[in-house]
């Protein structure tokens, strides 16, 4: 075993911290591979062709019973793997990335040996461009049922082909009701004297570079190099203000250590829990909508188990408290008797209609596009 591919490893309690995307405290949870000596990567076995098998037949008749799962930070109830394992006798190695970028790098690398990773969106089409994941078998997904259509006919991936969203939500503002007032509306709260050096923008070039589109009036999707250009130096600008440019935000909110911080809407609700003094806004600019997809890499040691896991977390009650824990937009249709009421009928998750036409979603503008805006990121990161 290499050291690139040792990890270090500890069996999954649900007694341990937290671990519900993208905090400071990076809990993992994990079974130990290296007690197995599972170092490398296995080729992928074939998809059943059983019609919907339960989790156990799906696991044990294919697969040795291991997942090895890569997932956001502070993204996942505190049962969702125990109840896999106690419901299919498969052990799941949990590890944690914070951006999309070191979750693209990791299985690029094509040495990681995860069965399941969780990018978003729009990068689930440089995924398939590179060739990086493996067509679903949805004879072994029958839970597939249980999505709503919104989900199911989404450009980004229609019919779910490669993928079956974990969870969405909108980028947005969270901040300090205290330090900032309850009256943050937009990105001029980043004039704020409360605010100044003490504020964050997300870690992801599409989001970081969206803010600064729809402070300037332009589509955040737009494919226009003048408009990517001027949108970098506004977030140049706005550098000089905030405090440092951070994706994992809730213990810096929750502390009272960032008082504004541009943020991912269930994000911030996991905040607002720790911390009443917390509020969320969907800018009157406009923002972005996303959605976290779990996806089978090419090169997965255990793509049946793969399966298996998809097919539990489409289960009502399991998708239920996975919304409940991550504060995140389910998009199971099933599962939504099962939502707390407060949730479901919050506006700042599930926004009406009318807002969602200013909350589009990311879309794949091509690799000269997306070039662009690399460049442009860059510029901001290095500026």
């Amino acid at each position: 075993m290499t050291d690139q591919n040792l990890r270090i490893a500890r069996i999954w309690d649900p007694g341990n911290a937290r671990v519900t995307r993208r905090s400071m405290f990076r809990a993992s949870a994990f079974f130990a591979l290296a007690a197995t000596g599972a170092c490398g990567v296995g080729q992928a076995p074939g998809g059943s062709t059983s019609s919907a098998p339960s989790a156990a037949k799906a696991t044990n008749a294919v697969d040795e019973p291991k997942l090895n799962f890569y997932n956001w930070t502070d993204y996942i109830a505190d049962d969702t793997l125990s109840g896999f394992t106690e419901a299919s006798g498969v052990q799941v190695t949990y590890d944690n990335f914070s951006t999309n970028d070191e979750l693209e790098a990791k299985i690029a690398s094509g040495a990681a040996g995860y069965d399941l990773v969780v990018p978003s969106d729009n990068f689930l089409r440089r995924f398939l461009r590179s060739d990086l994941v493996l067509p679903l078998d949805h004879d072994l997904i029958p839970n597939l049922k249980n999505l709503e259509t919104r989900f199911t006919e989404a450009d980004y991936d229609a019919g779910n082909r490669y993928s079956v969203p974990w969870a969405w939500g909108t980028t947005g503002l969270a901040y300090s009701k205290s330090q900032l007032g309850d009256a943050v509306t937009g990105f001029s709260a980043y004039d704020l004297a409360a605010a100044q050096g003490r504020s964050t923008i997300l870690d992801e070039a599409r989001d970081a570079l969206a803010l600064g589109l729809l402070k300037l009036g332009f589509d955040p999707n737009t494919t226009d190099a003048g408009q990517i250009d001027q949108a970098a130096t506004a977030l140049l600008e706005l550098k000089r203000k905030i405090g440092q440019i951070n994706s994992d935000v809730i213990e810096p909110l929750t502390s009272g250590q960032v008082p504004l911080a541009q943020s991912y809407s269930g994000d911030a609700f996991q905040a607002r829990e720790a911390n009443e003094d917390i509020a969320y806004a969907i800018p009157t600019e406009g923002g972005l909508s996303y959605v976290d997809l779990l996806c089978i890499p090419k090169q997965a040691p255990h793509a049946a188990n793969a399966h298996a896991f998809i097919n539990y977390i489409l289960e009502p009650k399991v998708g239920a408290a996975l919304a409940n824990a991550v504060r995140y937009g389910s998009p199971n249709a099933a599962a939504k008797e099962f939502i707390e009421p407060e949730l479901l009928d919050d506006p700042l998750v599930y926004p009406s209609e009318e807002q969602l036409a200013k909350l589009p979603f990311t879309k794949d503008l091509g690799a000269e596009a997306e070039a662009r805006y690399a460049d442009a990121w860059t510029k901001v990161k290095t500026g």
